[in-house]
């Protein structure tokens, strides 16, 4: 099972700027690999990942998937603020074809959230709302994950046992990092990517990717975010 990019053109268009993010991209990410794609910041990689998830479709080509693939890892757009925790983990439970009460039940108590489940999410505060957005979607059992620069978020001891998580989750499914950090991609993956000159450059090794784009463009990082982005209230599966 993998997700395949076949000639895939991109443009992004806001007001009167256009901005190409690639032009003829190919690359194949599969289930039984930790891929980590190293970019710039700047050079494409959110849109890169909403490619990879189905949130975004290409101009011209394709991008296949046949595995069931995550959506971008503590993606505040998926949640609607005027719905409970609880009502939007049902929701999100059945696009993807999930019973949600064994999965509501995990998040509950590896969350610690409590009656908080059932209040708006728009009152949510950022330590419960990121509790809930890392969770949530390394609870359901996805093949491949996408993650967008943040794998693991929270604070204190549910950073710990986040990362836990991820380390099992990777023992069963792919991953698919996008991130402009080397360090983070060395510490977990085992399959390599660059975005360099609007495609997707496939690179043996990190140091490899690292040598091609060149050590001044790139930013270190641990891929940790105490607190999540939430996204607005507005649910865009």
């Amino acid at each position: 099972m993998s997700i395949t990019f076949s000639n895939v053109h991109k443009q992004l268009r806001q007001k009167t700027k256009k901005t190409k993010v690639f032009d003829g991209a190919d690359a194949l990410f599969q289930q039984d690999k930790i891929t980590g794609i190293l970019a710039p910041p700047g050079s494409g990689k959110t849109t890169a990942a909403q490619l990879t998830t189905g949130k975004l479709r290409p101009d011209i080509g394709r991008v296949q998937r046949t595995s069931l693939v995550s959506f971008p890892v503590a993606s505040g757009g998926i949640f609607n603020g005027l719905l409970s925790g609880r009502e939007n983990l049902v929701f999100l439970c059945r696009v993807f074809g999930f019973d949600p009460r064994p999965i509501i039940k995990f998040i509950i108590e590896f969350t610690n959230l409590g009656k908080v489940i059932d209040k708006p999410l728009k009152t949510y505060t950022r330590d419960e709302r990121t509790k809930l957005m890392f969770a949530s979607c390394y609870a359901i059992p996805f093949d491949i994950y996408v993650v967008d620069d943040s794998i693991i978020g929270g604070r204190n001891t549910f950073r710990d046992r986040c990362e836990a998580l991820v380390l099992e989750r990777m023992t069963t499914s792919g991953f698919v990092i996008y991130s402009s950090s080397p360090s983070l991609l060395r510490k977990y993956c085992n399959d390599f990517y660059i975005i360099d000159r609007l495609g997707l450059l496939k690179v043996d090794t990190i140091e490899e990717a690292v040598e091609i784009i060149g050590p001044a463009r790139l930013k270190e990082g641990d891929g940790y975010t105490e607190n999540a982005d939430a996204g607005g209230d507005v649910l865009q599966l």
